[in-house]
């Protein structure tokens, strides 16, 4: 096995900046291993993920050099020094393995959630930030959409309440707003900061709506959408145990169409501090510590297949702890960036490969149904 150092090379586009990864080769890996292929053109963290038309979008985030500041390693991160909150926003094109600069999102922020409708980004909440003391920190309602086909922002209404690390799913055009941390300024000491409020937004009314609670009041929750079904999945609940739990292993299934939410089993193997993405109706959770070992290892792989309720472990996990982003494009998983076994931050960019491939099909589908199987089973 082998690895080349790469060696970046900037060139200008538009009034936009593309980074092009010129001399380097990925690590000589086997099928199934994850492959160290780019790293953060700006490092940075607490950044959201988004995609469309096959690029993945960096929103937002904090600087590296503000979030240095481990006190407790066995704990994770310590009390990070700020600012917080940032406009930048950057493009990974898996296809050139490439990074291009676009318009800047109009509000600063750390934290952000997003979801993409009708290939276009809306970027919701966040938090801001000058200094690590609490009364200086300020929890976001600010939705803002973004058209890569303009390379525009827009203004959209704004959510009910300012939340941070909150789940999102789209479902029938609509974006579901899941949990959360909430913290406004009347809140008492004893009132529960983490929410089990359930939000709709519609992008062509541009107004949102509360809807059915969900069971379990939580944050950090990891969400999926398979089938038009939203799961939440995991999270911190309440009350607080102090030291940011206590974790939970609670799975909970939540139906658009009837406003309705069922309990379905919990996580075979409780983690803390993770992030989900879906590919071919999986959902696979990535990162995070595995609260089960006396070490607090870094917690395995896991896919979990709702249609049959079945786990299943990957032997190999990527060398980030803790993501920052993930994303899936075409089958393959993106990593970008995140926090490695000892809590240090680290920039690198890793892949991947479940080996599920959308099947497009050609001409007449009575005709051709043969062939598309085949040649989706065929494929690596």
């Amino acid at each position: 096995m082998f690895r080349i150092f790469r060696f970046l090379q900037w060139s200008m586009v538009g009034w936009g900046i593309v980074v092009v990864l010129s001399h380097f080769a990925m690590e000589n890996a086997a099928a199934n291993e994850w492959q160290i292929i780019s790293e953060l053109p700006t490092q940075r963290g607490e950044f959201s993920t988004a995609v469309v038309d096959g690029k993945i979008y960096l929103i937002g985030g904090t600087p590296f050099e503000n979030l240095r500041g481990v006190e407790r390693p066995e704990l994770g991160p310590g009390i990070w020094r700020g600012p917080f909150g940032m406009s930048l926003v950057e493009v990974y094109d898996p296809q050139t393995n490439s990074w291009e600069r676009v318009a800047d999102i109009p509000t600063a922020r750390s934290e952000p959630m997003t979801a993409v409708v009708d290939g276009k980004i809306y970027v919701l909440a966040g938090y801001v930030g000058k200094d690590n003391r609490g009364v200086n920190l300020k929890n976001l309602d600010v939705v803002e959409m973004y058209d890569p086909q303009t390379d525009t922002w827009i203004r959209k209404q704004d959510m009910s309440i300012p939340r941070t690390q909150f789940g999102t799913g789209v479902v029938a055009g609509k974006i579901y707003a899941i949990g959360g941390y909430v913290r406004p300024r009347d809140k008492k000491p004893e009132d529960p900061w983490r929410t089990d409020l359930v939000e709709v937004y519609d992008p062509v009314s541009d107004t949102w709506a509360k809807r059915v609670d969900m069971p379990t009041r939580r944050d950090g929750v990891g969400t999926g959408v398979v089938r038009e079904t939203i799961y939440a999945i995991g999270g911190s609940g309440w009350p607080h145990d102090g030291q940011g739990g206590p974790a939970l292993a609670t799975i909970e299934a939540y139906h658009p169409k009837t406003n309705r939410w069922r309990k379905k089993p919990d996580i075979p193997n409780l983690r803390w501090i993770f992030s989900t993405v879906v590919v071919a109706d999986k959902i696979y959770l990535i990162g995070g510590t595995d609260l089960q070992a006396g070490d607090r290892r870094p917690a395995p792989v896991e896919v979990y297949e709702p249609a049959t309720e079945r786990w299943r472990v990957i032997a190999v996990r990527p060398t980030v702890k803790s993501p920052f982003g993930v994303a899936a494009v075409n089958g393959k998983i993106y990593v970008f960036g995140g926090y490695d076994k000892d809590w240090e931050l680290s920039p690198i960019v890793e892949v991947f490969d479940t080996g599920a491939r959308p099947v497009e099909a050609r001409g007449k589908l009575p005709t051709r149904w043969g062939e598309l199987k085949a040649e989706y089973q065929n494929q690596p």
